[in-house]
């Protein structure tokens, strides 16, 4: 559908997100869900 999602329970690909720590593990996966090469790919309508 052209948005871009983190399955936030689960974490065997990255994760934990939880305290301080886990922000930025967070904010990376969600770069590279946001700013993957592959939306390029996508053609409107979704």
């Amino acid at each position: 559908m052209g948005l871009p999602f983190r399955q936030m329970h689960s974490w065997d690909y990255s994760g934990p997100y939880h305290a301080y720590q886990g922000f930025p593990v967070f904010a990376q996966d969600i770069d590279m869900a946001v700013n993957s090469p592959t939306w390029k790919l996508v053609k409107a309508p979704f």
